[in-house]
């Protein structure tokens, strides 16, 4: 990956669907350039796919969630990542063990998710951080 790639990136972070033509007009280049890049970069799984981010009235939290010593992380995240409401997992450093973001239509539905976590196997503990404002 080199500088342009980077800049592709960023770009394709602010604006997933920004057409190839007009990155390749803002890094002055041609469209076959940037199409090509971003293959590579598909190919190679930096780029793992694109997502629309919505801007809803949601409830919106990060849960925090804490497992128990010597045990497989990856393999609770996969489960987690299947629980409808459930955005994004993150295997993260720290106290914690794996952070995720929910975004549900309710606090009824946020809790019954928390719940769920906490009925997995090897669930320690949950921390929730309710999202206030979305920029």
């Amino acid at each position: 990956m080199d500088s342009m790639d980077e800049e592709i990136l960023a770009i394709l972070k602010r604006d997933a669907r920004m057409p190839f033509v007009s990155i390749a007009k803002k890094l002055r280049t041609s469209e076959g350039t940037i199409r090509a890049r971003v293959k590579k970069m598909m190919n190679e799984g930096i780029i793992r796919g694109f997502t629309v981010k919505t801007a809803s009235k949601n409830v919106k939290a990060l849960v925090e969630i804490k497992i128990n010593v010597n045990i497989n992380t990856t393999n609770i995240s996969q489960r987690i990542k299947k629980i409808p409401g459930v955005d994004s997992v993150y295997e993260v450093s720290g106290e914690n063990d794996i952070v995720t973001l929910v975004d549900v239509m309710s606090t009824k539905d946020l809790n019954a998710i928390i719940e769920t976590i906490r009925r997995l196997e090897h669930t320690v503990a949950t921390k929730t951080q309710l999202i206030l404002n979305e920029l």
